[in-house]
Formats: C-alpha cells, structure tokens, sequence
C-alpha cells in the first residue's frame, strides 16, 4: 500500500507558513484597522498585538507538532489532546465545506481581480473573465498538488520569495518617498471617543489583523511528508510567523508614512496608494502584480497542506474512505487534494464564499483556541511525551493566548452574533454525518 513520502525540507515547511500567511490580506487590512481604530498610533498597536497573539499560538502549534508529527495538523493535535473525535471531526467537517476552499477561492479571485489591470487593456475581461480566470488558477494548482508534493513545494518557494520581495518595495517606497517619523503615529487615541468605545472597536480592528496573520498553523498539516518533522515544524512556524511580524509592522509603518490618515481610512487598495504616490502609474501594474503573486502562493498553500486534514480524518473512518488513498504513483493524498481543489473552484465560479467565510471565522479561531488548550491538557495527561521543543514561557504563553482568544470570540460573538451563530450552526450540521461515520467504523465497514 502506498503511503505519503518525506519530501518536504525546512525550506518549502517555511514558505508553506510564510506562503500561507501573506496572502491578499496585508494589501487592503491597513486601511480596515485605520478606519476601525481611527487613530494611526492604535491601529499599529493593533498589528503588534496580533502579532503577538499570532506569536503565542505559533508557539503553542511548535510544541505539538514536534511532540505528534503526523499528517493532518489541527484535527490530529484536537483528537489527541481531547480524546474526542467528536471535536477533531468537526474541525475537519468546517474545513472541508468553508474554511478551507473558501480561502482559496478567495485569494483565487482577488488573483483574478488584480489581473484586470494587465488583462484589462488586452482584452474583453468582466465579470465572467474574472471567474474564468480564478477557477483556472485554482484547478492548475490542484492539478500541480495532485501529481507531486515536491512540485507543489517548489512553486510555493518560489511564490513566498517573490511576495516579500514585493512587499519589501512597498516597504521602499514608504522610506525614498514618504515621511517616516514618530509625527505620523500621532494621535494615538482618536479624540471624542471614550474608553469604552475604544474596547469593542479595537476588537473589530483585530478580526482584520487576525485574517492576515491567519495561516502560521498550515506547515503542521503537512507532518507526515516533513523531513524530521520534529525539528523542521518547529522552525518552520518560529521562522515564519517572525518573518511575517517584521514584513507587516513595515508594511503598515510605509503605508503611513506615504498615504495621508484620512486618505487612508477611506482606501480599499492602500499598498496600491504606497506606489501610486511614490511612482505614479506604474505603481498600479506593480502592485497588481505583486497581488497576483502573493495570491497565487496563498491559494498554493492551503492546497498544498489543509487537504491532509482530509486524509486523516478519511484513515480513522471519519470520512469519504476514498478520501484515504495515497496515488500510488505519485505518493500525494489524491483524492483528498482533487476534492479540495474542486469544491474551491465551484466557491470561486459561484461567488458565494464571501459570506460562508465569513460565517465561519468564528469557528475557526475557536478551534485554533481548543488545540491551543490542548497543549496545557497533554501536559497533564501524557508528561511523558516527547518533546523535541516546549512552549517558551510555559504555561504563561498558552495562557496569553487564551485569555486575548477568548476576549475576542467574545467580542465577536456579541457585535457580529448573527454571523457567529450560523457558523456553529452550519458546523454543528456535520454531527449526523458523525454519528453515521462512527456507526459504520464500528461495523468494520467505513463507507
């Protein structure tokens, strides 16, 4: 029987989180987290305590994929930390129909939308081009992940150096032709506005941060086709979500050094205003293409490492049973990737994952959260574990993270409760489909 090959290196683990990191979100969520903070000084202090969270929970995800380095990263950390497949399936049910095709359609078809600008002036390109354009890249993709994981690796390389190599630029740009200053953090808190004004909107400014930051948890999912996973996940985590920290408080330090407050609060394309006023024209082609790069590489990593979620679940007789083939030839979980790929490719022609996204964030960081408590729960349960890396600043670490999860799920549940609600809703739909899976597992015939 075939099973995954070890292909992947510190290199592609590394751009496989950096990669799945920056994705389309840097380019427009400095103008959200101005225009919800409306002060420059707090919406820095947004992305640095994003980062910070983002930081916490890197570490808490490298303690356990270096103490379980198997394929299927979150699902596999929730069933082992709970002892409830209950919990680890319904991760895997969210994933499988939103979280996880959603995002790829989504990066997909802002590829598509920032194509317009070369595309544009060539040829008749509307709406449907759009949608052409996003599902072709998608099943392009998919096709690339189908046949080989050290294929899919190298373009991921290859798109994350390109991405911040833009984003370094756009970094330039803010330095040779804007303002740099501490004068341009100031105000630090938007006058008028209270203390208790401040807390929820501060709150809503990290649903943007948080998006941005989202994707340090992808390499994890890839253990089982990692060479010495118990080494290289670790770093390829601390590596990565420390790139991404330094590129995105220099991102945001360009973008106010350039752009005008109260333009900014306004714009829908602020790294796009960055070269338009350092360069003119040509700052549009340039930002257009560095989306398109960036884009390409996001979508690359979530085929590349969220199908396997899939595949484990398909192998504990959780799932479709095809779901658990590895190609014989090829050595890639196959039909996990295929049905991945195509149902993003549907999100991305149909145009309706925008809301499903969104009606699902709520579970996603909740989940997050659970694996996260999940490392204080092994601790206890299983001390004698290996563990090739601890938390630093254990159990503080976890604990931070937790307390700043748990203040915004809140936050969340309580401005945005109506897309929260249908989220858990939506989720909740896959305990049948649970019940059954269970039931036929224990009948020896996993259908």
């Amino acid at each position: 029987m075939a099973t995954l090959a070890r292909t992947l290196g510190p290199l592609e683990a590394t751009s496989i989180v950096v990669g799945g990191i920056i994705g389309s979100g840097i380019f427009v969520s400095p103008a959200i987290t101005a225009r919800d903070t409306g002060a420059p000084g707090l919406s820095i202090v947004v992305w640095i305590v994003a980062g910070l969270v983002a930081t916490c929970g890197a570490l808490c995800y490298a303690e356990l994929s270096a103490a379980i380095p198997e394929t299927g990263g979150t699902y596999i950390f929730l069933k082992r930390a709970y002892r409830l497949p209950s919990i680890a399936f319904l991760f895997g049910w969210a994933g499988f129909f939103a979280t996880f095709p959603g995002p790829i359609a989504a990066v997909a078809t802002a590829f598509a939308e920032y194509a317009a600008v070369i595309l544009g002036p060539l040829m008749p390109y509307g709406a449907v081009e759009k949608r052409v354009l996003a599902v072709a890249v998608i099943l392009a993709l998919t096709g690339v992940n189908y046949v080989s994981v050290k294929g899919g690796g190298r373009i991921q390389n290859v798109a994350t150096t390109l991405k911040v190599v833009a984003l370094l630029g756009v970094v330039g740009a803010g330095l040779l032709f804007g303002h740099p200053s501490l004068a341009r953090l100031g105000p630090f808190i938007p006058s008028g506005v209270s203390g208790g004004a401040l807390v929820p909107a501060f709150g809503t400014a990290l649903i943007a941060a948080f998006f941005a930051y989202n994707g340090w948890t992808y390499s994890t999912y890839v253990g089982g086709e990692v060479r010495r996973p118990e080494r290289t996940l670790p770093l390829s985590i601390m590596v990565g979500i420390g790139m991404v920290i330094v590129v995105y408080l220099a991102v945001n330090l360009a973008v106010l050094a350039v752009v005008p407050f109260d333009r900014l609060v306004g714009s829908t394309r602020p790294a796009a205003d960055v070269l338009a006023i350092a360069v003119g024209p040509a700052g549009s082609v340039a930002i257009a293409i560095a989306v398109m790069v960036s884009t390409l590489g996001a979508a690359n990593a979530v085929l590349l490492s969220c199908s396997r979620s899939y595949f484990a679940m398909a192998q504990d007789g959780l799932f479709f049973k095809a779901f658990d083939r590895v190609h014989p030839r090829f050595g890639t979980p196959a039909n996990a990737v295929l049905a991945q790929g195509v149902l993003a490719a549907l999100f991305a022609l149909s145009g309706s994952f925008e809301q499903i996204l969104t009606y699902y964030a709520f579970l996603d960081f909740f989940f997050f959260t659970l694996a996260v408590v999940g490392v204080m729960i092994l601790r206890k349960t299983e001390p004698n574990l290996p563990r090739p890396f601890r938390v630093w600043g254990y159990p503080v670490t976890p604990l931070i993270f937790v307390g700043i999860a748990v203040w915004y799920l809140g936050n969340t549940l309580i401005h945005r409760t109506h897309d929260s609600m249908v989220g858990i809703i939506l989720t909740l739909t896959g305990i049948p489909f649970y019940l059954y899976w269970t039931r036929s597992r224990r009948a020896g015939s996993p259908s």
